[in-house]
């Protein structure tokens, strides 16, 4: 609780640091027949410690499939159990997730589930880094990769991530990691313990290559929030987005991000669904333009 009344208080500072600020915006009809939807559910923090923190998840995924509509893709931003976690945690885990109705799952490991252990890739057999193709979307995950609070992301991925965005430069790319950039301006990001371990490595591609969109988690702290969103013209006008966490702490209600692609646009609304009171933020909506029309041929995602 210290952690985040710390970061909370740093709200005051980093409020300003949006280089493009993000006006009240609702799409009154995002299903315009100009081409399907494709929905993708952003979510982060669910490492539940008590019973009582297992049914906010389970209430998050009911909220999801029977008022927020049909979903193509789930994507956990790390930390989707409490560290040390055992077998019967990580199989609640998948029944649960079972009973969404949404066929694809990708996730990538915070600090929670490195101090699992191997365990976490038992149940998740996939590189610590790796790639999804859906459409022309190119997502890119990198997970946390040891067990300090600071996201440590090894030199081996980041060369990875590197050739990756140089080399698919035609797709719109969007990259996953659990902490954020110390430079990305976001909440919490003058915090050693909430970014990424050797930031200025990849704030120095971004100033040359072009990243749509950087979806981060680990602070826990509500998407109202000022600087939990933030374009940084510096970095090549990548995108950050905090998502907040599936968790009911203290003053805090279990929050995630949902986001449309709409087939033919190169516009991507990030809508921000309160699994609590279970419904949209309408005044947290943003319109984000991707420099690229989203195509898609109804195709599942692909690992490449």
């Amino acid at each position: 609780m210290l952690r985040i009344i710390l970061i909370f208080l740093c709200s005051f500072i980093l409020a300003g640091c949006a280089d493009v600020p993000f006006g009240n915006f609702v799409d009154r009809n995002l299903e315009d027949g100009s081409g399907r939807n494709l929905v993708v559910w952003m979510l982060s923090d669910i490492h539940p410690q008590t019973e009582e923190d297992r049914k906010t998840f389970e209430v998050a995924v009911a909220d999801v499939k029977n008022n927020v509509g049909s979903v193509d893709m789930a994507i956990v931003a790390g930390d989707l159990l409490k560290a040390r976690s055992t077998a019967s945690a990580f199989d609640w885990f998948m029944h649960v997730r079972s009973g969404s109705n949404i066929l694809d799952w990708f996730q990538i490991a915070g600090n929670h589930d490195v101090r699992s252990g191997k365990i976490f890739y038992k149940y998740f057999p996939q590189p610590a880094y790796y790639a999804v193709e859906f459409g022309n979307l190119l997502f890119l995950f990198l997970s946390d990769q040891s067990v300090s609070s600071r996201t440590d992301i090894s030199e081996d991925a980041f060369s990875w991530w590197q050739k990756m965005v140089g080399s698919y430069r035609d797709r719109i790319i969007v990259t996953v990691t659990h902490g954020q950039l110390a430079g990305s301006g976001l909440l919490g990001s003058s915090l050693n313990s909430r970014v990424i371990g050797g930031s200025d490595r990849f704030e120095t591609v971004l100033k040359n290559e072009h990243v749509a969109l950087w979806v981060s988690g680990h602070t826990h702290l509500p998407q109202r929030l000022s600087g939990s969103v933030n374009v940084r013209k510096n970095l090549g006008g990548t995108c950050f987005l905090n998502v907040s966490s599936i968790s009911d702490e203290s003053f805090l209600d279990s929050e995630s991000r949902i986001l449309y692609f709409r087939e033919g646009s190169d516009t991507v609304w990030i809508r921000s669904r309160n699994h609590t009171k279970k419904r949209f933020n309408e005044a947290l909506d943003i319109p984000l333009q991707l420099g690229k029309k989203f195509i898609w041929q109804n195709e599942r995602p692909q690992v490449l």
